[in-house]
């Protein structure tokens, strides 16, 4: 008797556990019925803006530091110039660098998404802009070459006015964070009127 009720006991848990499961559907548990939160579209990276190649409009430079003399304005033109020249050069020799570097973040990304190893992102990007290093500092030296010559033709506040120019300018050069949302939909700042 003892035997029958423990085998009717055992076939109610299975005939309950299975039922239940038949409810959910397969592949349902309870993490995949929350949506997938943190889970932004990661910006494409770009190689020439994380070592800072970027170009200069010389009318916008001149316009922007307040430079009036016309001798002035020809020495910052042609600084302004021979700066763009040499990063011209310097993106045309490293072009199949950029390019293999950003197709190895992008199939590291998908790597990485796919076995869901949110960890592996940042080293991603590290090993990416360690292998950018000697492009980096090419850039860094024209942009100190570029400094230290207009450094002897602009007035302090003009100089000034050129930095900020430049820090904008590079910052712009990152790439932009998505705000948090949840569900598509911006979250609210502040206290909520109910």
């Amino acid at each position: 008797m003892n035997t029958t009720i423990l085998k009717l006991a055992v076939l109610a848990i299975l005939l309950l556990t299975t039922s239940m499961l038949v409810q959910r559907g397969p592949g349902n548990s309870r993490q995949a019925q929350r949506p997938m939160q943190g889970q932004r579209e990661l910006p494409k990276f770009n190689a020439e803006n994380a070592v800072g190649i970027l170009k200069y409009d010389y009318e916008k430079v001149i316009k922007k530091t307040k430079v009036k003399k016309d001798t002035k304005k020809n020495k910052v033109t042609k600084i302004i110039a021979d700066y763009n020249h040499s990063i011209a050069e310097i993106m045309f020799l490293h072009t199949d660098e950029f390019r293999a570097i950003e197709k190895f973040v992008a199939i590291k990304r998908e790597t990485a998404k796919a076995n869901r190893d949110r960890e592996a992102m940042p080293f991603i990007q590290q090993e990416a802009m360690e292998k950018l290093i000697p492009i980096k500092h090419k850039v860094r030296n024209a942009d100190r070459v570029l400094n230290d010559k207009l450094e002897l033709i602009l007035s302090e506040k003009q100089l000034q006015k050129w930095h900020r120019l430049q820090r904008t300018r590079k910052e712009s050069l990152q790439p932009k964070r998505p705000e948090n949302t949840r569900e598509g939909r911006p979250q609210q700042r502040g206290p909520r009127n109910r």
